[in-house]
């Protein structure tokens, strides 16, 4: 930088009274508290929307189910309201606010809409009540919200929500017995809900639809597929299918991390080859009954992880000067 101001004084664009008052501003250090502040309001807005839900819950039977749905559906209307004002309207490409706090509003607003849906329908049925409309139509709503006021944070809740109507929901007994490896439909599920985000990208993509937007679209898809192969490839039957899959998908975010130069994706699709690659030597290892030579590859296991650590970082300095990621 101050070779560039440097420059500026040579060729009279800046006089040196204005140089040595950079400087001496420079030699402040100061920084921008900006992120520090969105932070913070990000973290209040999760707090208010939460504080909103333990209100609900604790005042539903002295406030009453249809002033609280009123309250809240007035809310949500009147920050909607705001949001839309002050947009550009929807575009194919990337758009922002002029004031990036409206980004959070948008965000306020998508939680506010999915609480509403959810008692909405929880008022509705409050005895047996089938929550897969509301996640469907909360999903819907946060995807639209998230493509007209080109938010990404909109767009992870509606992902989610996408996820969880097409089963993508454990149960903590699920998780503390470790039962969840034997859960098969939900494990077609996971990897049916990746290959379905996989071609909303490139549908996204061939039409130009908010490019922009595939960063976390494909990384859901990623770490998605990747776990839900692992849990397969922990079966008896058929794990050889979920390897391929795996390799397959390692194989297709590898490409991917290039043309996007998304050093993330690449230090992930190596991190699940690696232990998909071991995964497949244990199962070759189990299979061909090489317990006799057990000992001798507890011998050679510090020398693999050694190796496995100098070619991985060897592989990441290859991909920065690939794409020229700094």
């Amino acid at each position: 930088m101050n070779k560039v101001f440097d420059l500026l004084v040579s060729k009279n664009f800046i006089r040196k009274e204005q140089y040595q008052a950079i400087s001496e501003y420079q030699k402040l250090e100061l920084f921008s508290i900006r992120n520090e502040l969105l932070f913070l309001l990000y973290i209040s807005i999760l707090l208010f929307t939460t504080g909103v839900g333990i209100i609900i819950y604790k005042n539903i039977d002295t406030i009453g189910h249809t002033v609280l749905l009123f309250l809240l559906a007035l809310l949500t209307v009147v920050c909607f309201y705001f949001c839309y004002k002050k947009s550009s309207g929807f575009s194919k490409q990337e758009v922002t606010f002029e004031n990036p706090l409206y980004d959070y509003l948008v965000l306020f607003t998508t939680i506010l809409m999915c609480t509403f849906i959810g008692y909405f329908q929880y008022n509705l049925n409050f005895q047996n009540s089938n929550y897969s409309i509301a996640t469907l139509v909360s999903a819907m709503a946060a995807l639209a919200m998230a493509y007209y006021f080109d938010n990404k944070s909109a767009l992870i809740i509606g992902i989610t929500a996408l996820g969880s109507f097409v089963g993508l929901s454990l149960k903590i007994q699920t998780i503390f017995e470790n039962t969840i490896f034997n859960e098969t439909n939900l494990l077609v599920a996971g990897i049916l809900f990746a290959s379905l985000l996989l071609v909303w990208q490139w549908f996204s993509e061939k039409n130009r639809l908010k490019i922009h937007f595939s960063f976390v679209i494909l990384t859901f898809a990623l770490h998605l597929m990747a776990i839900c192969c692992f849990a397969g490839s922990s079966q008896d039957i058929y794990w050889i299918f979920y390897l391929i899959l795996l390799g397959t998908a390692i194989y297709y975010f590898y490409q991917k991390s290039i043309t996007f130069k998304a050093i993330s994706w690449y230090v992930f699709a190596l991190f699940y080859g690696y232990i998909g690659l071991n995964v497949l030597i244990l199962r070759i290892i189990d299979a061909v009954k090489m317990d006799q030579i057990f000992e001798f590859l507890v011998f050679l296991t510090p020398f693999y992880v050694i190796g496995s650590i100098v070619l991985f970082i060897k592989m990441i300095k290859n991909f920065k000067k690939k794409t020229n990621v700094s």
